[in-house]
């Protein structure tokens, strides 16, 4: 894969990217303005019943709160919208010469891109609660490179699943609704219980968010085994991505 055509994927990336995030502003009547709002909604309604109902001891819970709900929603919806590239995207496949990874590549982009709107949402809840931004931050260009190189990996595992077994797509929903009390999310980690605890150190999403919060919000260094752990799920998802894409992109094809 030459220069030339890699530029071409980008740009293919960033149309249609740039299209599916317009159709879905005009069908909002919010518009783009939606995309910030959404993230902070949902960090007013955990924050009001985690404050009033449960007793917890979590300084700043809303920020707490909302840089775990835009990063599980990265893994989220990043990955479900990975699955179905490959099949809703079937007639341009099939007409066209554009490999498959870029559809897949696409639905994870148009993720990032909408991670980055609840990002802007974050800043003034970082202001309002006294958030002092350090030089920590530069942690968060790593360990979203890592994160997204962990997305991009179970994406290509989703959509050739997807295209072979449709019903993956109810088994995940599942998997995911449960995959949110197991990864911080708004429960931290010694509020959990011990065998919940081991489960947490090893989850991705949690890793992520750990490493997100100590850098963004306390200014605090990640343990060295998280960063460990998080390369080794790079590397394990990403070996397990280019065995499954290299044996089953050409049955792939043929079942569309």
């Amino acid at each position: 894969m030459n220069k030339k055509n890699i530029s071409n994927y980008l740009f293919v990336i960033k149309q249609i990217s740039y299209k599916e995030n317009k159709k879905h502003v005009d069908e909002a009547n919010l518009g783009k303005l939606w995309n910030v709002l959404n993230p902070f909604f949902y960090m007013v309604i955990l924050s009001l019943y985690y404050e009033n109902i449960i007793v917890h001891d979590i300084p700043k819970f809303p920020v707490f709160a909302f840089v775990g709900v835009i990063v599980f929603n990265y893994f989220k919806s990043s990955t479900i919208g990975a699955m179905k590239s490959i099949v809703n995207n079937k007639n341009l496949l099939i007409k066209s010469k554009v490999p498959i990874i870029v559809f897949i590549c696409q639905k994870i982009f148009y993720g990032f891109i909408e991670f980055l709107y609840g990002a802007i949402a974050l800043i003034p809840v970082l202001i309002f609660f006294h958030v002092q931004i350090t030089p920590r931050i530069i942690e968060l260009i790593p360990l979203l490179l890592v994160a997204t190189s962990i997305i991009i990996s179970i994406g290509v595992i989703l959509a050739i699943a997807f295209v072979n077994f449709s019903d993956i797509e109810y088994l995940y929903y599942v998997f995911m609704s449960l995959m949110i009390f197991i990864s911080g999310v708004f429960i931290p980690l010694n509020h959990l219980p011990e065998k919940l605890q081991f489960v947490m150190r090893y989850n991705p999403i949690f890793l992520t968010i750990y490493i997100f919060r100590n850098a963004l919000i306390y200014d605090l260094p990640s343990h060295w085994t998280a960063w460990i752990k998080l390369l080794l799920w790079a590397l394990l998802f990403g070996v397990i991505a280019y065995r499954i894409y290299d044996k089953n992109i050409d049955s792939c094809v043929n079942r569309l």
